[in-house]
């Protein structure tokens, strides 16, 4: 399942959507409660400056796939700084995809348990998420290309929905426009690049297009498509309740769809959250396929499904210990920004070496 073949490709199209993917998960409902804390209306401004990250991660997969079309990163790694310490820094790359996993577990099971299965245990929530998710990772990278590209084709009206009910609250919310100063939109425009980070993804998985002579049109494409909907989110949450209420809910985006009536639909919510539910298993998939490569690569003789069945309790049980939603953002909130730093020096050595030794 992890070597390359035929049958084992992505058109560039589905790459679009993995990168998509690989970027939109939990993060979106909560995304403007943190960030109008800092940017406060001006926070969707914050959003776009802050694609600075995730198009800086794309230009660098670009620069070292032109050089490399058919290596990734954990070649790379070796070729240049040796099998040691290659691996070493392979197994540190893996880590954010794993923390950033485990937190998108627990999260889905926190609002679900809130907003609808509130029969259910997190326990329970937690291991049908994990099973699902890496038995669809398993299946392999063209199955998640595929799986991507329809998700995104069926969640995209639930996401354009408010525009229906515009309406119901004022622009008025989103004014005085550059209001909360130019410093505190910087500010905000680092928080928002943490919510950015998963792109790395692309790293490992580019010599599997099919038309590497679209890597660059289809990774910018994928980098403002998902773009363009986080600042959609923000925009319209502050739109609906001004920045007073956003930065008092933990899911802003998620309230927001309560002005939503559409005849015939009861709470749009709960067909919302269904939807969402799609986008995240979807991002799970992505997370645990990338968890598992790497891990691969470091254990070349160990057979896959060993590895699947070795880190599914695993990852059942360190998402446990993140199912107090607090705690959750409270942790994220420390090791991300550590994370950012590492696959940017990362990345960045990578594509230097590339340069000087290619």
């Amino acid at each position: 399942m992890m070597s390359k073949s035929k049958n084992e490709s992505l058109t560039p199209s589905q790459f679009i959507f993995v990168i998509y993917g690989s970027l939109l998960g939990i993060g979106f409902l909560a995304f403007p409660n943190s960030l109008v804390k800092i940017s406060q209306q001006d926070a969707w401004i914050s959003t776009i400056i802050g694609v600075i990250y995730p198009l800086y991660i794309s230009l660098m997969c670009i620069y070292i796939s032109k050089k490399y079309p058919n290596h990734n990163i954990l070649f790379l790694s070796k070729k240049y700084f040796g099998n040691f310490l290659g691996n070493i820094l392979n197994l540190l790359f893996c880590i954010p995809f794993i923390v950033i996993g485990l937190s998108l577990t627990s999260g889905y099971a926190n609002i679900m348990l809130v907003y609808s299965t509130k029969f259910l245990t997190p326990l329970k929530l937690i291991i049908v998420i994990t099973a699902v998710c890496l038995y669809s990772s398993y299946k392999g990278i063209s199955l998640i290309g595929k799986i991507c590209e329809i998700i995104f084709y069926i969640t995209l009206p639930f996401l354009l929905i408010p525009l229906l009910t515009l309406k119901k609250s004022s622009i008025l919310n989103i004014f005085p426009i550059l209001g909360s100063g130019i410093t505190n939109i910087l500010k905000g425009s680092i928080d928002t690049m943490y919510s950015y980070i998963g792109l790395e993804f692309i790293l490992l998985i580019h010599p599997y297009m099919n038309d590497k002579s679209k890597l660059k049109s289809s990774s910018l494409i994928g980098v403002f498509l998902t773009m363009l909907l986080y600042v959609w989110i923000v925009f319209i949450t502050i739109y609906y309740f001004g920045i007073d209420v956003t930065s008092k809910n933990l899911w802003p985006f998620l309230a927001a769809l309560e002005i939503i009536d559409i005849p015939m639909i009861n709470n749009f919510r709960y067909f919302f959250i269904l939807s969402w539910s799609f986008l995240l298993f979807r991002c799970l998939t992505i997370y645990h396929f990338a968890i598992v490569y790497i891990l691969k690569d470091f254990m070349k003789k160990t057979d896959v499904k060993k590895i699947y069945f070795f880190i599914f309790p695993i990852f059942v049980f360190l998402s446990t210990f993140l199912t107090n939603e607090l705690t959750r953002r409270n942790f994220l909130g420390k090791v991300t920004p550590i994370m950012v730093i590492f696959l940017v020096i990362y990345v960045s050595s990578i594509a230097l070496l590339v340069r000087i030794k290619g």
